[in-house]
């Protein structure tokens, strides 16, 4: 597969386009993300945040692209870092803009303050999985999953339940680190409370909120 895959990174075209033509070569075959980590951008040299383009391959364009999230259905039994184009053209109902843009990132990481949502893992704590690499922090869709409606969740199964002249801001996405967007299980996934994020800040920062909510609530 790595002889196949060197066939696509000395060509002049954007990461995107080399990831799309990869798995159009393979329908209905493993790809996995030691494969797409090979492509290049269209400098030649490697990108970050590559499988992000995946994930707009199959959020925005509409392609079937499945992962190990999908098993249940697919029957495919593939694992974390492995990927399937179902079928070449792309799905019509599936299309749909993400709608994230540098306002609603920088609002989402500023309300979340800068804190995944769900591990609560921060840019300044080790990837887990990369040695000699910091988490990085996505901006994740959460309407495939889940939508903010107040302090509540309420479980929406596809994107297409939205209406399009739904427009998307802050209030759609959330913080998560790459872990958390890449590999974890949307069913396995805890949102952690403002608590959570409080107890995981360093102790001389605890005591500084102990201080000031003191104050405020003198008799509390």
């Amino acid at each position: 597969m790595i002889i196949q895959v060197k066939n696509f990174i000395k060509k002049p075209m954007s990461y995107k386009k080399k990831a799309l033509e990869l798995f159009q070569s393979r329908i209905g075959k493993i790809v996995t993300s030691q494969d797409l980590a090979l492509l290049t951008g269209s400098d030649g040299n490697p990108i970050s945040h590559n499988i992000r383009r995946v994930f707009e391959l199959r959020d925005e364009d509409g392609y079937e692209i499945v992962n190990h999230k999908d098993n249940l259905w697919t029957k495919l039994n593939l694992k974390v870092d492995e990927w399937v184009l179902l079928k070449s053209e792309p799905n019509p109902e599936k299309i749909r803009s993400r709608g994230v843009n540098k306002r609603i990132m920088y609002d989402v990481f500023s309300r979340d303050n800068f804190t995944c949502k769900f591990c609560g893992r921060t840019p300044q704590d080790d990837d887990p999985f990369k040695e000699n690499h910091k988490i990085k922090l996505h901006v994740g869709h959460i309407i495939a999953h889940k939508k903010i409606k107040g302090k509540d969740f309420f479980k929406i199964e596809s994107i297409s339940e939205l209406k399009e002249s739904h427009i998307l801001t802050s209030e759609d996405f959330l913080t998560m680190c790459n872990v958390c967007n890449e590999g974890a299980k949307n069913k396995d996934l805890r949102l952690i409370s403002l608590g959570d994020v409080v107890l995981k800040t360093p102790i001389k920062d605890q005591y500084k909120i102990y201080k000031i909510l003191k104050k405020k609530f003198p008799n509390g």
